[in-house]
């Protein structure tokens, strides 16, 4: 019995070394990164990074030609729960605002097939305010520091990042709706 109890508090002892250890130098290097910090102070400050995409739909587009706007970035994959949590809301807030706020979802995908796929159980998403877009090679996510999904960069309609939020969120509350509110009042 006591080599029993000398063994659970081994196992114990080393597996609390081991978050520990994880937690202090893995997640603290991907969430406090200065490259990380210094893109998002950048996009602050400069507004974001413009690119040049196409969506889903075959159709060419380019971020600052949403200029006037609130945009969401939204960083998601069809395979990843919370990602696919947060959709109906997110459906309901870019409807409601009827054009002004609009949705650019990148998908971090293995394939597009599986977005396809995904887009059959939310054919919303494919409403005029809503861009889906495959970033195959990831440079997207790259050129927006994304390291967890999802994860949302919230332009406001200088394109300046004015929110990112990492994680689920209920987009569709009364706060949330009074803040997009806010940001096309601006200015």
């Amino acid at each position: 019995m006591k080599q029993h109890l000398k063994a659970l508090v081994l196992v114990l002892v080393l597996g609390g070394l081991a978050v520990w250890a994880f937690d202090r130098f893995f997640m603290s290097r991907v969430e406090q990164s200065p490259a990380t910090i210094s893109s998002v102070d950048k996009m602050e400050t400069e507004g974001a990074p413009n690119f040049t995409s196409k969506s889903l739909d075959g159709q060419t587009f380019e971020l600052h030609s949403m200029k006037g706007k609130v945009v969401i970035l939204n960083f998601w994959a069809s395979w990843c729960g919370p990602c696919v949590e947060e959709v109906p809301s997110l459906i309901k807030l870019i409807n409601e605002f009827k054009g002004d706020v609009q949705l650019i979802a990148v998908s971090g995908d293995s394939n597009e097939e599986d977005i396809h796929v995904f887009l059959k159980s939310f054919p919303e998403l494919k409403g005029a305010n809503i861009k889906i877009v495959y970033d195959q090679d990831r440079s997207l996510m790259k050129m927006f520091d994304v390291s967890r999904l999802p994860e949302s960069l919230v332009l406001d309609k200088d394109m300046k990042l004015v929110k990112k939020l990492v994680g689920s969120i209920d987009w569709h509350t009364k706060d949330s709706v009074e803040y997009m509110k806010s940001l096309l009042t601006a200015k």
